[in-house]
Formats: structure tokens, C-alpha cells, sequence
């Protein structure tokens, strides 16, 4: 369905019902695809949101740069059209963790309980994912350019489905963002505003909430071959970090979770939806 908000138009997908309710916040190019069987799965035990960002997706477009701060706001927006009533759990996966941690210090009553899946940190932006940051930046312009200039059109579908792996259900979706001008602007102001929400982000974690806050780190931290050794230090590294997360609370907990990667950790399948699902069912419950 489509919700309209002060500020844009937003697609939105609401499954389940319960006395709990929870917000599902993409990572970075990502849809409200993203979430649909991890969606599936939490509908069970609670009311749950999923929704395309302004530029995503079947949502409107934007007018403003897209800061994950500017991204909040949007995010609120589209929470107050929708008139929720009941305790939100906000969940948000890689640069979703930085849109909802933005949220619950913008607006302190609008979340009760906050689950960042394997965040983005500014620490981590700025000295470890530096240059494949940039690498992805340039990608992405490369691809708003060709979009703009539909040279897009003349790529088969079929070698898009083979090059992203992509689940048969899924694959409208994900040939429509690869050959969207939309999406790709999106992306690039995204990544030329990273660096500002970065800033931001230190800001944010220098206020103390008491709200629940639950932290899941993937145990496997890149995708680069690197050797034994040095992913077990990068992996020391992004617990580190996320761990200061956890500190902006009193009721912080942080856990990895073994044999997840970056692209798992939100639940991309039926089997990692069902184990993921089972931890947030834990949050679900502390609220009914």
C-alpha cells in the first residue's frame, strides 16, 4: 500500500498483527524486499512495517540529500501516517542501524526497543571500510550514469539474475533497481552523504537512552580472502565497535553470530529468517 506524509510518499508493507509492532529498516540499495522472509517470519508474533525509503522502490522521490538523519525524519513521517499505537521494536540492518539509531535520539518516544543488525559505525567507515567505501561510491555513479543514459536497457535480465544470485521471487525487483535512474541517484547521495552521517552518528552515541538495545555482529566480517588471522582481528575490531553501541544504554546486550556474513544476518532465507526471528521473538516478548 502507499502511505502519504508530510514529507513524501512511501510503499509500504504491513503483515501479522499483535500488541507489539515491528519496523523493518533496509540497508544501504536495498528495497522492502529485503525483509521478505524475515517479514514473514516475525508476522507470527507481531504487527511488522516494511517499507521502500524515499527513492527506493515503488516509494516517491526525494527532495532533500539523502542524510541517514534526513532519512530518520522520513522514517518518522511515514511511522505518524501510518498512526502506531502500539510498542515499536526498530530493527535496521547495516546503514538501517544509523537511520534507527538516528530515530530513537530524534524523536525518544517513538521506539521502545531498538535491534541493529551488523551496523555501519563511523570508526569502522573511517578506517576499515575506507576503500572498498570508495570503490562502492564509484560504482554506484558509474551505474546512475549508465542508467541516465539508458545504457542499462540492452543488459539481459537473465545475466542480472545470475550475476546477484537472485532468489526467482525477487528477481522483478531487482532488475527494475539495477535499470532505475531513481535508485541509483539514491545510492550515490547515500554515499556522498556518508561521511556526514557519520558525524552525526559520534554525536548520537555521546546521548544515553534506557530503552532495550540489541546488537548482532556477523562472525564472518568481509568478503575479501583474507587469512585466518587477520579476519579474526577485523571481526575484534567490529565487535569493539559495536559494543559502544551497547554502552549508550544500560540495557545494551551484543552477541555474534557464528556463520553469518553481511548478507545473511538479516535473514536473505527461509532457514536465516527462522533463526534471526527467534532472537527478536525474545525482544517481541519482553514487550507484550
Amino acid at each position: 500500500m502507499f502511505v502519504n506524509g508530510e514529507l513524501g510518499t512511501y510503499h509500504v508493507r504491513v503483515k501479522g498483527d499483535g500488541k507489539v509492532t515491528v519496523l523493518l529498516e533496509c540497508g544501504m540499495m536495498h528495497t522492502l524486499h529485503q525483509w521478505k522472509y524475515l517479514q514473514e517470519e516475525l508476522s507470527k508474533y507481531a504487527k511488522v512495517i516494511t517499507y521502500d525509503r524515499l527513492g527506493y522502490g515503488k516509494s516517491g522521490i526525494w527532495t532533500t540529500e539523502r542524510s541517514t538523519e534526513q532519512q530518520a525524519f522520513e522514517c518518522y513521517d511515514m511511522l505518524l501516517a501510518l498512526n502506531i499505537k502500539s510498542p515499536l521494536i526498530a530493527v535496521g540492518h547495516s546503514l538501517g542501524a544509523y537511520i534507527v539509531f538516528q530515530l530513537s535520539r530524534l524523536f525518544p518516544n517513538a521506539i521502545q526497543s531498538m535491534i541493529l543488525l551488523d551496523p555501519t559505525h563511523p570508526t569502522l567507515e573511517e578506517h576499515e571500510q575506507k576503500f572498498y567505501d570508495k570503490l562502492l561510491y564509484q560504482f554506484a555513479i558509474m551505474m546512475k550514469n549508465a542508467n541516465q543514459f539508458n545504457l542499462t536497457k540492452v543488459i539481459p535480465n537473465k545475466l542480472i539474475n545470475k550475476i546477484l544470485k537472485t532468489a526467482p521471487d525477487n528477481q522483478l525487483e531487482m532488475i527494475s533497481a539495477v535499470k532505475s535512474y531513481k535508485h541509483w541517484k539514491t545510492v550515490v547521495s547515500e554515499w556522498k552523504n556518508l561521511n556526514y552521517s557519520n558525524l552525526r552518528i559520534k554525536d548520537a552515541l555521546k546521548i544515553n537512552m534506557n530503552i532495550p538495545l540489541l546488537v548482532l555482529t556477523a562472525s564472518n566480517q568481509s568478503g575479501l580472502q583474507l587469512n585466518l588471522k587477520k579476519k579474526k582481528e577485523l571481526l575484534h575490531k567490529v565487535e569493539k565497535y559495536h559494543i559502544e553501541y551497547c554502552e549508550t544504554t544500560n540495557q545494551g546486550n551484543r552477541q555474534t553470530l557464528e556463520g553469518h556474513t553481511h548478507s545473511t544476518i538479516y535473514g536473505n532465507n527461509e532457514e536465516n529468517a527462522k533463526s534471526i526471528g527467534q532472537i527478536i521473538k525474545k525482544q517481541i516478548e519482553l514487550l507484550n
